[in-house]
């Protein structure tokens, strides 16, 4: 008959082996890859973005340390795509930093034309977005047009007014003047966009930067690309405590701190239990990052906790018996 150790080591394994199902489910991971670019500079002095590739300027343009003290700005595109149907929104030409930082960006998603600006009223991804249903049906040409002021934002494509937005103020004190211009996908990565440009430009108080000429941008050869992370979780669409995820993540590590209460008691206190509970979220998190989940540092404290209280209510309940 086994010793109480290993059966006790027999009780906690299939607990374990549960929590790691569940925080890396559906177990297809996605490394880290090394990506050529397929960006290519067409015969006419365009840009041909045939599979994941970047056209980007290799530092923040020089325009953008004085563009708090702007008075117009006017982004010119023309731009065809490949496929009606790209996600992310697929990123045609952007000024910005990750995936949820940005100062503009033209972007398709689905067949839509989608444009997200920082401005009054908006978050620092730009959003809510502005959408053009349906421009990208077909690969036809399109010349999109955005025209910002320090009192409204105008977007016309093919000469059609589609968008005329008042602001309450001007956008540009928003505006980060660190971020990086590139055309066909995201910096660092992840939004790549298939189709053809053939004018890109950027006007700012009445001098024009073409973002076709060699001199502005780059094609760097390959890169190697990891999925976009948000560690603390903070940028979402409402409150954190309205998300379920906060009462999964708490709640669901509260037996956790029961169960090494009731089988180690005698030797474990509430905070080594709280230790060993972070440590087992900490590989679930960091396992994370190799797959479609969100690893977050919000995760882990809620974790950490829930053992704690899981511990605390099994020593409650451990001294009310021996008492009885």
């Amino acid at each position: 008959m086994p010793s109480r150790g290993p059966t006790k080591v027999l009780i906690l394994i299939p607990f374990l082996l549960v929590y790691w199902a569940v925080g890396l489910y559906p177990f297809t991971f996605e490394p880290p890859k090394h990506v050529v670019n397929q960006a290519k500079r067409t015969a006419d002095g365009g840009l041909s973005f045939s599979g994941v590739g970047i056209a980007r300027t290799p530092a923040a343009p020089g325009w953008l340390s004085g563009i708090q003290d702007a008075n117009a700005l006017q982004v010119l595109v023309v731009a065809r795509t490949d496929d009606p149907d790209q996600q992310g929104p697929a990123r045609i030409f952007t000024i910005s930093d990750g995936t949820l930082n940005r100062n503009l960006t033209l972007g398709q998603e689905g067949a839509d034309l989608v444009l997200r600006v920082r401005r009054p009223g908006s978050d620092e991804n730009g959003t809510p977005d502005l959408h053009v249903t349906d421009l990208f049906h077909d690969p036809a040409w399109h010349e999109i047009r955005v025209q910002l002021t320090r009192d409204r934002l105008e977007l016309a494509v093919d000469d059609r007014p589609r968008v005329d937005l008042p602001l309450s103020g001007s956008p540009f004190p928003e505006w980060n003047p660190d971020y990086t211009l590139a055309m066909g996908n995201e910096l660092p990565y992840g939004r790549p966009w298939t189709g053809e440009i053939r004018t890109a430009s950027v006007d700012i108080d009445g001098r024009t930067i073409d973002y076709l000429d060699p001199a502005e941008i780059q094609l760097p050869e390959g890169w190697w690309e990891i999925r976009p992370l948000d560690f603390w979780s903070l940028h979402r669409d409402r409150p954190y405590y309205r998300s379920p995820d906060i009462y999964v993540n708490f709640f669901g590590f509260i037996p956790f701190g029961v169960l090494l209460m009731l089988l180690f008691g005698r030797r474990l206190s509430i905070v080594h239990i709280m230790l060993l509970g972070a440590a087992l979220s900490l590989s679930i998190e960091t396992l994370q990052i190799l797959l479609p989940r969100h690893p977050s540092v919000t995760d882990l404290v809620l974790n950490t906790i829930g053992a704690g209280v899981g511990a605390a209510l099994a020593r409650v309940a451990i001294r009310s018996g021996a008492r009885a």
